[in-house]
Protein backbone atom coordinates (compact mmCIF):
# COMPACT_ATOMS: atom_id res chain seq x y z
CA UNK A 1 0.00 0.00 0.00
CA UNK A 2 0.77 3.75 -0.72
CA UNK A 3 2.93 5.81 2.10
CA UNK A 4 1.75 9.53 1.60
CA UNK A 5 3.97 11.87 3.56
CA UNK A 6 2.83 15.69 4.03
CA UNK A 7 4.59 18.14 5.75
CA UNK A 8 3.04 19.64 8.75
CA UNK A 9 3.65 22.84 11.09
CA UNK A 10 4.34 20.93 14.33
CA UNK A 11 5.94 18.41 12.91
CA UNK A 12 5.91 15.34 10.04
CA UNK A 13 2.51 14.31 8.90
CA UNK A 14 2.24 10.61 7.84
CA UNK A 15 -1.14 9.11 6.22
CA UNK A 16 -1.15 5.74 6.40
CA UNK A 17 -3.16 3.81 4.10
CA UNK A 18 -3.99 -0.17 4.22
CA UNK A 19 -1.77 -2.99 5.56
CA UNK A 20 1.77 -1.79 4.55
CA UNK A 21 3.24 -3.10 7.99
CA UNK A 22 0.82 -5.77 9.19
CA UNK A 23 -0.23 -8.64 6.92
CA UNK A 24 -3.49 -10.28 7.62
CA UNK A 25 -3.95 -14.26 7.37
CA UNK A 26 -6.70 -16.29 8.13
CA UNK A 27 -5.00 -18.65 10.14
CA UNK A 28 -3.35 -15.75 11.92
CA UNK A 29 -3.83 -12.90 14.54
CA UNK A 30 -4.56 -10.31 11.93
CA UNK A 31 -3.24 -7.47 13.98
CA UNK A 32 0.06 -9.24 14.99
CA UNK A 33 3.40 -7.78 13.80
CA UNK A 34 5.46 -9.92 10.72
CA UNK A 35 8.43 -7.03 11.19
CA UNK A 36 9.82 -4.30 13.19
CA UNK A 37 8.02 -1.05 12.22
CA UNK A 38 9.83 1.72 11.06
CA UNK A 39 10.49 4.10 13.52
CA UNK A 40 8.07 7.23 11.58
CA UNK A 41 5.63 4.17 11.56
CA UNK A 42 5.83 3.15 14.82
CA UNK A 43 2.49 4.49 16.51
CA UNK A 44 0.65 3.23 13.60
CA UNK A 45 1.61 -0.01 14.20
CA UNK A 46 1.28 0.61 17.90
CA UNK A 47 -2.51 1.99 17.55
CA UNK A 48 -3.26 -1.46 15.11
CA UNK A 49 -1.56 -3.91 17.99
CA UNK A 50 -3.20 -2.28 21.23
CA UNK A 51 -6.37 -1.19 19.79
CA UNK A 52 -7.04 -3.72 17.60
CA UNK A 53 -7.91 -1.83 14.87
CA UNK A 54 -7.41 -1.81 11.16
CA UNK A 55 -8.50 1.80 10.69
CA UNK A 56 -6.82 4.06 8.91
CA UNK A 57 -4.67 6.72 10.49
CA UNK A 58 -2.74 9.93 9.90
CA UNK A 59 0.41 9.98 12.19
CA UNK A 60 1.73 13.08 13.20
CA UNK A 61 5.85 12.57 14.00
CA UNK A 62 6.66 15.60 16.49
CA UNK A 63 10.34 16.88 16.65
CA UNK A 64 9.16 19.51 19.20
CA UNK A 65 8.61 18.05 22.59
CA UNK A 66 6.32 20.95 23.83
CA UNK A 67 3.95 20.71 20.39
CA UNK A 68 3.99 17.15 21.08
CA UNK A 69 2.62 17.97 25.00
CA UNK A 70 -0.50 20.32 22.95
CA UNK A 71 -0.87 17.94 20.68
CA UNK A 72 -4.72 15.62 20.85
CA UNK A 73 -5.52 12.49 19.42
CA UNK A 74 -8.89 12.83 17.48
CA UNK A 75 -11.09 11.84 15.37
CA UNK A 76 -11.83 15.19 12.52
CA UNK A 77 -15.40 15.07 11.55
CA UNK A 78 -14.60 18.20 9.67
CA UNK A 79 -13.99 16.12 6.05
CA UNK A 80 -16.52 14.03 3.94
CA UNK A 81 -15.25 11.19 6.02
CA UNK A 82 -13.95 11.06 9.83
CA UNK A 83 -10.21 11.29 9.98
CA UNK A 84 -8.25 9.70 13.09
CA UNK A 85 -4.98 11.47 13.67
CA UNK A 86 -2.78 10.11 16.30
CA UNK A 87 0.32 11.32 17.37
CA UNK A 88 4.26 10.24 18.17
CA UNK A 89 7.55 11.54 19.68
CA UNK A 90 10.26 10.18 20.04
CA UNK A 91 12.89 10.02 23.67
CA UNK A 92 16.64 9.86 22.55
CA UNK A 93 19.80 10.29 24.97
CA UNK A 94 23.00 12.66 24.70
CA UNK A 95 24.33 11.09 21.78
CA UNK A 96 21.37 10.67 19.56
CA UNK A 97 20.31 7.18 20.52
CA UNK A 98 16.56 6.31 20.33
CA UNK A 99 15.21 4.96 24.03
CA UNK A 100 11.59 5.08 23.87
CA UNK A 101 8.37 6.37 21.68
CA UNK A 102 5.54 8.00 23.16
CA UNK A 103 1.94 7.40 21.55
CA UNK A 104 -1.30 9.15 22.12
CA UNK A 105 -3.43 6.80 20.18
CA UNK A 106 -7.39 6.56 20.12
CA UNK A 107 -9.18 4.56 21.87
CA UNK A 108 -11.40 1.72 20.80
CA UNK A 109 -14.68 3.03 22.37
CA UNK A 110 -14.43 6.64 20.46
CA UNK A 111 -13.56 4.48 17.07
CA UNK A 112 -16.14 2.27 17.32
CA UNK A 113 -18.96 5.37 17.93
CA UNK A 114 -17.81 7.31 15.18
CA UNK A 115 -16.58 4.28 13.06
CA UNK A 116 -19.51 1.46 14.37
CA UNK A 117 -19.08 -1.43 16.73
CA UNK A 118 -16.28 -4.05 15.89
CA UNK A 119 -14.02 -1.39 14.07
CA UNK A 120 -11.11 -1.52 16.77
CA UNK A 121 -11.28 -3.55 20.59
CA UNK A 122 -11.03 -4.20 23.22
CA UNK A 123 -8.40 -2.15 24.22
CA UNK A 124 -5.09 -3.81 25.71
CA UNK A 125 -1.77 -3.13 27.29
CA UNK A 126 0.69 -0.87 25.66
CA UNK A 127 3.12 -3.59 26.54
CA UNK A 128 1.47 -5.69 24.18
CA UNK A 129 2.94 -4.19 21.64
CA UNK A 130 6.99 -4.18 23.55
CA UNK A 131 5.72 -7.85 23.89
CA UNK A 132 5.32 -8.16 19.87
CA UNK A 133 8.20 -6.23 19.10
CA UNK A 134 10.15 -8.04 21.51
CA UNK A 135 9.42 -11.65 19.70
CA UNK A 136 10.30 -10.30 16.34
CA UNK A 137 13.68 -9.37 17.86
CA UNK A 138 14.33 -12.14 20.02
CA UNK A 139 13.83 -14.12 17.03
CA UNK A 140 16.84 -13.14 15.64
CA UNK A 141 19.02 -13.10 18.90
CA UNK A 142 21.48 -15.11 18.46
CA UNK A 143 23.33 -15.00 22.05
CA UNK A 144 20.90 -12.81 24.06
CA UNK A 145 21.86 -11.06 27.16
CA UNK A 146 19.45 -11.81 29.42
CA UNK A 147 17.94 -15.35 29.22
CA UNK A 148 14.66 -13.62 30.99
CA UNK A 149 12.81 -10.83 30.47
CA UNK A 150 9.98 -8.98 32.20
CA UNK A 151 7.41 -7.04 31.00
CA UNK A 152 6.20 -5.04 33.71
CA UNK A 153 2.44 -5.17 34.11
CA UNK A 154 1.53 -2.14 36.46
CA UNK A 155 1.72 0.03 33.42
CA UNK A 156 -1.89 2.43 34.30
CA UNK A 157 -1.18 5.66 35.51
CA UNK A 158 -3.86 6.50 37.54
CA UNK A 159 -4.89 9.78 39.31
CA UNK A 160 -8.24 9.53 40.89
CA UNK A 161 -7.82 12.16 43.49
CA UNK A 162 -7.70 14.64 40.42
CA UNK A 163 -8.43 12.64 37.35
CA UNK A 164 -7.43 15.19 35.11
CA UNK A 165 -3.86 15.22 35.56
CA UNK A 166 -3.38 11.83 34.26
CA UNK A 167 -1.81 13.76 31.39
CA UNK A 168 1.11 15.10 33.49
CA UNK A 169 1.68 12.10 35.31
CA UNK A 170 2.14 10.63 32.38
CA UNK A 171 4.51 12.45 30.80
CA UNK A 172 6.79 12.44 34.06
CA UNK A 173 10.07 10.89 33.49
CA UNK A 174 10.09 7.33 34.47
CA UNK A 175 12.77 4.15 34.30
CA UNK A 176 12.15 2.28 31.25
CA UNK A 177 14.65 -0.49 31.75
CA UNK A 178 16.61 -2.03 34.60
CA UNK A 179 17.76 -5.54 35.93
CA UNK A 180 16.30 -6.83 38.62
CA UNK A 181 17.42 -10.84 40.06
CA UNK A 182 19.06 -11.27 36.68
CA UNK A 183 16.21 -9.91 34.50
CA UNK A 184 16.01 -7.38 31.94
CA UNK A 185 12.92 -4.99 33.05
CA UNK A 186 10.89 -3.30 30.54
CA UNK A 187 8.59 -0.58 31.82
CA UNK A 188 5.89 0.86 30.47
CA UNK A 189 3.23 3.77 31.65
CA UNK A 190 -0.26 4.25 29.53
CA UNK A 191 -3.85 5.19 30.11
CA UNK A 192 -7.01 5.39 28.77
CA UNK A 193 -9.67 8.41 28.41
CA UNK A 194 -12.57 6.04 27.04
CA UNK A 195 -15.02 8.76 25.38
CA UNK A 196 -17.96 7.71 26.94
CA UNK A 197 -16.00 8.33 30.79
CA UNK A 198 -18.40 10.03 33.13
CA UNK A 199 -15.62 12.00 35.09
CA UNK A 200 -14.71 13.74 31.89
CA UNK A 201 -18.17 14.04 30.24
CA UNK A 202 -17.32 18.07 30.81
CA UNK A 203 -14.01 18.03 28.86
CA UNK A 204 -14.02 19.19 25.58
CA UNK A 205 -14.18 16.35 23.40
CA UNK A 206 -10.74 16.56 22.00
CA UNK A 207 -9.63 15.10 25.46
CA UNK A 208 -11.85 11.98 25.22
CA UNK A 209 -11.06 9.03 23.50
CA UNK A 210 -7.62 8.66 24.01
CA UNK A 211 -5.19 5.85 24.98
CA UNK A 212 -1.55 6.86 25.41
CA UNK A 213 1.71 4.62 25.85
CA UNK A 214 5.21 4.98 26.65
CA UNK A 215 7.03 2.16 24.71
CA UNK A 216 10.73 0.99 24.66
CA UNK A 217 12.38 1.84 20.73
CA UNK A 218 13.05 -1.18 18.81
CA UNK A 219 16.89 -0.59 18.44
CA UNK A 220 17.20 0.70 21.79
CA UNK A 221 15.54 -2.80 22.91
CA UNK A 222 17.79 -4.76 20.41
CA UNK A 223 21.34 -3.12 21.61
CA UNK A 224 19.73 -4.33 25.39
CA UNK A 225 19.53 -7.98 23.98
CA UNK A 226 22.82 -7.55 22.26
CA UNK A 227 24.46 -6.47 25.34
CA UNK A 228 25.52 -3.46 23.55
CA UNK A 229 23.20 -0.99 25.80
CA UNK A 230 23.02 0.26 29.35
CA UNK A 231 19.97 -0.22 31.30
CA UNK A 232 18.40 2.47 33.80
CA UNK A 233 17.40 4.29 30.67
CA UNK A 234 14.35 7.38 31.91
CA UNK A 235 12.15 9.16 29.66
CA UNK A 236 9.87 11.34 30.32
CA UNK A 237 9.86 15.05 31.36
CA UNK A 238 7.89 17.38 33.41
CA UNK A 239 5.48 19.88 32.61
CA UNK A 240 4.10 22.85 34.26
CA UNK A 241 0.67 21.79 36.59
CA UNK A 242 -0.71 25.15 36.15
CA UNK A 243 -2.73 27.49 34.37
CA UNK A 244 -4.89 25.63 31.36
CA UNK A 245 -7.00 22.55 32.71
CA UNK A 246 -4.58 19.82 33.99
CA UNK A 247 -6.57 17.17 31.19
CA UNK A 248 -5.55 19.03 28.23
CA UNK A 249 -2.34 17.75 28.39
Amino acid sequence: MKLVRILHHSGRLFLLVGLSLLTVACDRDPFALTEVPAIDDYCFAAQRVVTRTALPMELVVHENFESFVKSKAIIDVSGKKPRPIIQQFNWADDAGHLLGISCKLKSADHLNLIFGDGSAGPDGLCQEMNQAVFKLIAKKSGSPAYSRVTFDPAETVSNEAQPGMTGPDWLAPFTLTYVEDDALHIASKGFIVEFTDARYQQAPERFRGVHYCHLIAPDYLAALMAGDAPVDAIIGREVERSGPPPHAQ
